[in-house]
């Protein structure tokens, strides 16, 4: 049966560059997430995900058919899980879901996917609540602090830096494309290190002028950021200073700003000296 919609059927499908198992991982397909499907080809589906125009492979029976209508509604009007991992659970068994799933046909309490009544006890945001709050996403992008490095991965069990950065923008109402550099030219500039704000993202180049890593900025000169694993290092006028190894890991190239200014303004003091923040004081719940 050709597929022309569908939404991603189990806790998070792997993306890949080719139909093949051995293929390099793109990224990942979360439980609920809409694909528009380009092509079937023996047991792989090319499929487009559209939200930042990504292509990839993935395999057919990690699919769920759906019509037009919850292809669209998946996409503009999701529901997105906020724990890093709750099960739904039907009837007869239970799936995990992990941060940045969506919910389809979500209630508050209950879940229809694949044909099936599921049912959610985890935190929720629903896309009519969504607000443009700084606070609200540090406090998101903190629940990830010591999850492994996986670039192109998406999951509590590994993420990569861009894919982060993706995924707790949208829970703000931010919708960015999938890579370093795409990301790095849109928001509004923020010209001189003074002005920058918490939830501004600062782009890091490779020293020969290519933008490569990305951090969200925290107050007190901090940035949280992947490498190795996601983390909170000091940052200043330079870039990023690693406590570990005493030295700077990256570059600082731009600032830019996708949330509204605050008012009144609120600037984060980027200090000349990283400042040692404790490691109780690195990681805090949402809510």
């Amino acid at each position: 049966m050709q597929i022309t919609y569908a939404t991603g059927k189990y806790t998070a499908a792997t993306l890949h560059k080719r139909p093949h198992p051995g293929a390099p991982l793109l990224s990942q397909l979360l439980l609920g997430e809409a694909v528009a499907v380009v092509e079937q080809k023996d047991r792989y589906s090319r499929v487009l995900l559209p939200d930042d125009e990504l292509e990839g492979y993935v395999l057919t029976d990690q699919l769920v058919s759906v019509e037009e209508d919850v292809y669209r509604r998946q996409l503009e009007q999701p529901a997105f899980a906020l724990e890093l991992f709750c099960p739904i659970f039907s009837d007869g068994f239970g799936m995990p879901v992990t941060f940045g799933a969506r919910l389809p046909g979500y209630d508050g309490i209950q879940l229809q996917h694949a044909g099936q009544r599921f049912r959610y006890s985890g935190q929720a945001l629903l896309s009519e609540n969504l607000t443009a709050d700084a606070d609200v996403m540090l406090r998101m992008a903190r629940k990830w602090l010591f999850t492994p490095e996986l670039k192109g991965g998406r999951t509590p069990t590994g993420v990569g830096a861009a894919e982060l950065i993706q995924l707790v923008c949208r829970l703000v109402g931010v919708q960015l494309p999938r890579t370093i550099p795409e990301m790095s030219r849109l928001g509004r500039s923020v010209d001189f290190v003074v002005q920058c704000q918490p939830a501004d993202l600062a782009f890091f180049d490779d020293g020969r002028g290519r933008v490569d890593h990305v951090g969200l900025i925290l107050p007190d000169s901090q940035v949280l950021h992947v490498c190795g694993r996601v983390r909170v290092d000091p940052l200043d006028h330079y870039g990023i200073f690693d406590r570990e190894s005493r030295r700077y890991s990256h570059r600082l190239r731009i600032v830019r700003r996708f949330l509204p200014d605050a008012t009144p303004a609120v600037p984060v003091r980027l200090e000349t000296r990283p400042v040692e923040v404790p490691a109780e004081r690195q990681q805090i719940l949402i809510f």
